[in-house]
């Protein structure tokens, strides 16, 4: 059950999403991809192999050559939304760990999703698959979801998103907006695999990337401190000082820079959230680009 605490903030959450999203939900969740759909988007060539429906006659006889009319995808998408739930999730060195900044995530996307009356599954994972519930509409699931994304147990283990996204590929028949929510510190090699190439061309994939301001920093001053892996159990003990902080610095911006290049080369979508923050600013800006976009 959600302690009492994230119920009252995330109850301010499912106002205050509505209120400020009721402007870029369809920014959201109208899909980049194009396909059958009602939306026009623009006028091109045509192209052997095309299919002749597509043909916009009128134009083809003001141009004197055939034109297809390309139309956005369906605007009403199934969304899922996909959450790391391994160990490392549950550090937090702020006022709220990252599952539960995780949970206002989700909690975000869930509420504006079914206030636009759009189907909205999960996918939990860590190492595997640990709870798939397809899309569906329905008002009640909204805490429903929460409820169970927050009594999943963080299994013992390494974090990898390829079965995961190996799972959805099967499993999403219809073209969905993915959001992948996680801390993204894997064993996966995301730029060389095959099948987030294969989901974000059957899908439109959106990276939330959750991050702990303590995790970017080592503590100041002098000593030693004792360092845990959450995942592994492996223990570390280090000697502080300002070029260790440096070094550790560097190295933390190196895997981020990595990651967002990463992203581009995909290509996903992407934001950052930190876990001290409010999560609402970084979505709706998100989802404010993908409008004007």
């Amino acid at each position: 059950m959600l302690p009492e605490h994230l119920v009252r903030e995330l109850r301010y959450v499912e106002i205050a999403t509505a209120r400020k999203m009721r402007n870029v939900r369809a920014g959201a969740y109208t899909s980049r991809l194009r396909g059958s759909g009602f939306d026009f988007d623009e006028h091109r060539p045509y192209r052997a192999g095309d299919d002749v429906r597509r043909i916009d006659w009128n134009v083809t006889a003001r141009l004197n050559m055939p034109f297809v009319r390309e139309t956005h995808a369906e605007r009403e998408l199934n969304t899922i939304i996909g959450v790391d739930l391994s160990r490392s999730m549950a550090y937090g060195g702020a006022d709220r760990s990252k599952k539960e900044q995780m949970i206002f995530i989700a909690a975000c996307l869930v509420f504006s999703a079914l206030a636009d009356q759009i189907n909205v599954g999960f996918l939990a994972f860590s190492d595997r698959v640990l709870r798939y519930s397809p899309p569906s509409r329905a008002r009640h699931r909204a805490w429903q979801i929460l409820e169970e994304l927050w009594a999943i147990e963080s299994p013992v283990g390494r974090t990898s998103a390829v079965p995961a996204i190996r799972h959805l590929v099967r499993h999403l028949k219809r073209m969905s907006v993915v959001f992948l929510v996680s801390d993204f510190m894997l064993d996966d090699d995301l730029a060389a695999s095959s099948d987030l190439k294969v989901m974000t061309a059957k899908h439109d994939v959106v990276a939330v990337v959750v991050e702990d301001p303590v995790e970017t920093a080592l503590p100041a001053g002098s000593g030693t401190v004792r360092l845990r892996d959450v995942e592994s159990g492996a223990e570390l003990r280090v000697g502080l000082d300002d070029g260790l902080r440096r070094r550790y610095a560097a190295v933390v911006q190196s895997r981020r820079d990595a990651l967002v290049r990463t992203f581009y080369r995909i290509p996903v979508e992407h934001t950052f959230v930190r876990s001290d923050r409010t999560a609402i600013g970084p979505l709706m800006e998100l989802f404010a680009a993908r409008k004007r976009a």
